[in-house]
């Protein structure tokens, strides 16, 4: 079975190690062209993000999904400059984050729909890289109308090519049935849908039963470790649901950018000692395993979470 990867399929057989939810960059364009060199600057970003993936590539990991929707900033071709340095698969994702937007707002569902079918048939900006996974997002907000009519033709999408969708939410405003409740309505069952940042509360109760309705996990916000919910109440979140039955649901990642453009300014950011980062690509590997392990994950279960559960989760198990 194959998944697409920017440079063509790859047999899920050859996804090895896979973080499930990272970001070359977010940097609006809009910014990007108006502002130049004082917001961005594409040689330096693809750099850092070169040089920060293939420390990651040296512990094991082999291949990045990008989540990066379309009003974040993707750009396939820094996808694809950064795929070809490295060495490791990456898949690209298309679909709209939630923020209310007058491009989204003002459009209907069927224009909608056919933005996202373009880049699934005819390739991303120009290119021949298609995505191989959908992104969709809601908020603190809930499933606004604007929202509900793109998550509408996000899930008609996805249930006319069969890729599967990473959905950002708020944990803690317990949306997750609503998504997927939406989703199922355009044809998309429930194990084809990654809940992401549910890695962000403690809420058991709500963690499974969202499991129950057969959905998947995203435990995928380890980036965030020193200014949200810090690591051990993560890790104890991941032991627990694993001790409950469901390790085979979750999925682990990052959600870093290697310029991250919502806060992070420019000059910070290219001035800082980017190859020696204490939350990067590597976190998970030097801080998540290890803790995983302390409470009863030997390190062949915990790193099952990064390859086993991607494939099966691609492979629509």
């Amino acid at each position: 079975m194959t998944v697409q990867g920017v440079f063509g399929p790859i047999d899920t057989s050859e996804l090895g190690q896979v973080l499930m939810h990272e970001h070359v960059t977010c940097a609006d364009w809009s910014m990007r062209m108006n502002f130049g060199s004082r917001f961005y600057e594409e040689a330096v970003v693809a750099d850092m993000a070169a040089g920060q993936l293939n420390k990651a590539a040296a512990l094991g990991v082999r291949t990045i999904v990008d989540g990066t929707p379309v009003n974040l900033g993707r750009d396939i071709c820094l996808i694809r400059e950064v795929a070809r340095r490295t060495g490791l698969n990456f898949i690209a994702s298309t679909g709209f984050y939630y923020q209310e937007e007058p491009w989204l707002a003002f459009r209907d569902e069927e224009q909608i729909y056919d933005l996202l079918m373009g880049d699934c048939t005819d390739g991303i900006q120009g290119t021949d890289s298609k995505p191989g996974i959908l992104k969709a997002g809601v908020g603190h907000a809930g499933l606004t109308p604007l929202l509900e009519k793109v998550l509408h033709a996000t899930g008609r999408v996805s249930a006319q090519t069969g890729l599967p969708i990473f959905c950002h939410h708020d944990p803690s405003v317990h949306s997750g049935g609503d998504i997927l409740d939406l989703f199922e309505s355009c044809g998309v069952p429930a194990n084809r849908v990654i809940l992401g940042h549910s890695g962000d509360t403690a809420d058991l109760d709500y963690l499974t039963a969202m499991l129950e309705r057969g959905c998947w996990l995203g435990m995928d916000r380890f980036g965030f470790c020193d200014r949200d919910l810090g690591l051990e109440p993560r890790v104890d979140t991941i032991a627990a649901l694993w001790q409950r039955g469901w390790g085979g649901r979750l999925l682990l990642s990052h959600d870093l950018a290697a310029y991250l453009a919502f806060w992070d300014s420019w000059e910070t950011t290219q001035n800082s000692d980017y190859l020696n980062l204490e939350e990067d690509y590597t976190f998970i590997h030097r801080r998540v395993l290890p803790a995983l392990e302390t409470k009863g994950l030997d390190r062949e279960a915990a790193e099952g979470l990064l390859s086993k559960n991607p494939r099966a989760f691609f492979e629509g198990l």
